[in-house]
């Protein structure tokens, strides 16, 4: 985590009399399918038996919001070369990657908004780190994987604000809404080893135990291990899951329970220079005897529920969950290799150690100079730690009448986040307040959340009309050591509350067309950074004080409107959206001076998201084919830059690909599955890292294909093989504008993964 100088805070807020009839009214639970968006367990018919409701696929078709799903085939034919970010690449308005193996340094963006905008949710539970806002790679913590795509049944991906049951935490953008993958009613067990290039290996075995006393269980076990297409950034990564179902009452109640356990561990691939890859090559990283870090990183996920359906109009369900992750790393950087000491190496160096580490009673008693002779060599190893747990009770309802359904419920969630950074001249790192921390916090974040929503459907059920009204409140605390980064210590805290309200319409007007329209406002509230840069700031007196906050939450303003298409095997949807964003955030990191290497953050005034998605499916016999376009623009307005002091013209957004198109065919007979898809990933702009405008570098798009192949020789045996970067296309997963100790311009970046092979058997018993 990068520690930020800036004063920040919002003002506390009352509770309003409304927000408690809210949430009593979500104290009831609500349909155990809720979670999953719209897919319900089902309610009980006049003879006592379970009664199933609409499929995922009428329901799309007729919803008032943008959705797009990932069913279990593509999930389980998915290779170590995607994760369960990159694989939703292949949808319209999503670009994912990842800069090393096994999902570590994951980059996702839909429309625009990236992974800090868009909520990701496990069962309906959110994964985004309350403090940092990410689901995965906050916080500088580069490998922190909660899920891999063996623990998923499905995926549903919500373009827009959407429903309030749908959305989630900081859900800007987009909801990503992972299903878990379920138990089968039948026995059967399967032991699956893979090997690829880079010397990728894969271990799984599962177990489905069938029925045993009315509980069916899957446990599922998997190890991958790669070297990586870059050099020194080994990984590991072990995922453990369970899943156990029982249905009682007849069908009309439902215990269930999910476990994840994710560990990885490894080296992190770093940006460097493009003059030092067009000098040593495109797999370059900087030498382990200059930098490096070292990481481990360990998720823990646990819902349990019960789910009821009373008789054939409500449905409850009620969820206990917990998130939890422990992450650590130690960097290193060479004191002889760094740019003010060596003036043959020209560039920074991640983590580099730090001039002013020295004795500082009573902030800091360690001694660098005294004990490894100087302020550098007394930094040069750093042992960052960042540990955070959240649990969460989320109470539903769902109500049939018989011209509408009603939809209430709540979510409260209670966080709690350690975190701490030492300095120290060997890898042996003390962890002592007030010795060699450079700081050392723990902050508490709450949520509070209730939501009613309804679902009108008139003119035998072709119009839909889709109101909804979430209302949140968050309460905050950020309490600080003195440290290297503060001059004393120090507690923030703030209440905030706000409301979200949101529409949606959609008419049939024959049977395979359906116009929609939905338009909605939401908010964001700051990341933790805007609470810890508050702290260990003197006045113009020489005073120490604990202001304000100053950074305001985001809010954004979403308009969207779409038409679907299905018949006969073919499947169309074009869509068009705008999004009003106040109160932007933006960010900045100097490289030299007093905040050298810190994140800056602030308000960047306003910006506009726009775009239009088309897509279309084909099916006929044993082939299919698919296609999709989008258009994405994003821009600042105007506004005043506390780096500039000077207001910055408006500007394109880095990192927002303008053009991106998927396309591919596919075909299966028999034992025989084949697949052939590409995707364009246009041009981008980047950012200045000094000031954290929009640069004059422009990253250059690039098309990738992939192939895939499947052969099942009977029940028991299945063959895989995947191959990515078919063409073995050269391109950069990452980039931006930097300058050297000197001042002399250059590019930094992270190169995408090369060709990559991998086969697989599968062996099944049943």
């Amino acid at each position: 985590m990068l520690r930020s100088p800036v004063v920040h805070r919002t003002a506390g807020r009352s509770v309003p009399a409304g927000f408690v009839l809210i949430l009593l009214m979500g104290c009831f639970p609500s349909p155990a399918s809720a979670a999953h968006g719209p897919v319900y367990a089902g309610s009980v018919s006049k003879n006592g038996k379970l009664r199933r409701k609409k499929s995922l696929h009428a329901k799309t078709k007729k919803s008032s919001f943008t959705v797009s799903t990932i069913g279990a085939p593509t999930l389980r034919a998915a290779s170590p070369a995607v994760n369960v970010q990159t694989i939703l690449a292949k949808l319209p308005s999503i670009n994912a990657y990842s800069d090393g193996p096994n999902g570590i340094r994951s980059h996702i963006t839909l429309r625009g908004f990236d992974a800090y905008q868009i909520s990701e949710t496990f069962d309906g539970i959110p994964l985004n780190d309350l403090f940092n806002a990410a689901a995965s790679n906050y916080a500088s913590a580069r490998n922190a994987i909660p899920l891999t795509i063996s623990d998923l049944g499905s995926i549903s991906v919500y373009r827009g604000i959407n429903n309030p049951s749908v959305n989630s935490l900081y859900s800007l953008g987009g909801t990503i809404a992972y299903a878990p993958r379920q138990p089968s009613p039948v026995f059967g067990a399967t032991i699956g080893l893979g090997l690829g290039r880079y010397a990728t290996s894969r271990i799984e075995g599962r177990i489905n135990t069938g029925s045993l006393d009315g509980f069916r269980t899957l446990i599922d076990f998997t190890r991958d291990e790669s070297n990586g297409w870059l050099q020194g950034v080994h990984n590991q990564n072990y995922n453990f899951y369970l899943a156990t179902v029982k249905r009682f009452n007849d069908g009309a109640s439902k215990f269930f329970t999910y476990i994840v356990s994710n560990e990885n561990s490894g080296k992190t691939p770093h940006t460097v220079p493009v003059p030092l890859i067009d000098q040593y090559g495109s797999s370059y990283q900087w030498p382990e005897n200059w930098a490096y870090s070292n990481q481990k990183d360990h998720h823990t996920i646990i819902i349990t529920g019960l789910s009821t359906a009373l008789d054939s109009r409500i449905e409850f369900t009620s969820k206990v969950y917990y998130l939890g992750n422990t992450y650590s790393r130690l960097s290193y950087a060479n004191p002889l290799e760094i740019p003010e000491t060596n003036p043959n190496q020209p560039y920074f160096l991640p983590n580099e150690p730090e001039t002013y580490a020295g004795y500082n009673p009573p902030i800091n008693y360690y001694n660098p100079v005294a004990l490894f002779g100087s302020s550098l060599n007394g930094s040069k190893y750093h042992l960052y730690l960042n540990n955070t747990s959240s649990l969460g009770f989320m109470p539903q309802a769902r109500i049939d009448l018989p011209y509408n359904t009603v939809t209430v419920g709540g979510n409260v969630v209670y966080g709690t986040l350690h975190s701490a950074e030492y300095w120290y001249g060997s890898p042996n790192v003390p962890q002592q307040t007030l010795y060699n921390d450079a700081w050392n916090e723990r902050d508490q974040r709450d949520f509070e959340e209730g939501f009613i929503q309804d679902e009108i459907h008139l003119l035998h059920d072709r119009l839909h009309i889709e109101p909804g009204l979430k209302y949140t409140q968050i309460d905050t605390t950020d309490a600080d050591n003195a440290g290297y980064f503060y001059s004393f210590g120090g507690t923030v805290s703030n209440k905030e509350h706000y409301t979200s309200p949101t529409l949606g319409v959609s008419w049939q007007i024959t049977k395979p067309w359906v116009i929609y329209g939905s338009m909605g406002r939401t908010f964001k509230v700051p990341e933790i950074g805007a609470y810890y840069g508050s702290i260990g700031i003197a006045n113009n007196n020489g005073q120490d004080v604990i202001p304000r906050v100053l950074v305001q939450p985001e809010y954004v303003q979403d308009y969207e409107l779409g038409t679907r298409y299905y018949l006969h095997g073919f499947e169309a949807s074009l869509s068009a959206y705008r999004e009003e964003f106040d109160n932007k955030f933006n960010y900045y990191t100097p490289q030299v001076g007093p905040d050298a290497g810190l994140t800056i953050e602030y308000n960047g005034g306003t910006a506009q998201y726009q775009g239009v998605e088309f897509a279309a499916r084909q099916y006929w016999r044993h082939w299919y084919a698919f296609a999709n376009f989008s258009v994405n623009q994003a821009s600042y307005g105007a506004f005043v830059s506390p780096f500039t002091k000077s207001e910055a013209p408006a500007a394109p957004l880095a990192y927002i690909p303008h053009h991106m198109a998927n396309f591919g065919v596919g075909y299966k007979t028999g034992p025989y599955n084949l697949d052939l898809y590409g995707k364009y990933t246009g041009p981008q702009s980047t950012i200045n890292a000094t000031t954290g405008l929009t640069s004059n570098y422009v990253q250059s798009g690039y098309t990738l294909f992939n192939l895939a192949g499947e052969y099942q020789l009977d029940r028991a045996w299945r063959f895989r093989l995947d191959v990515y970067n078919l063409l073995d296309k050269a391109y950069y997963n990452y980039a931006f504008a930097n300058a050297t100790f000197n001042n002399v311009p250059f590019v930094q970046t992270l190169v995408g993964e090369p060709r990559f092979y991998f086969v697989e058997v599968e062996y099944s018993f049943h």
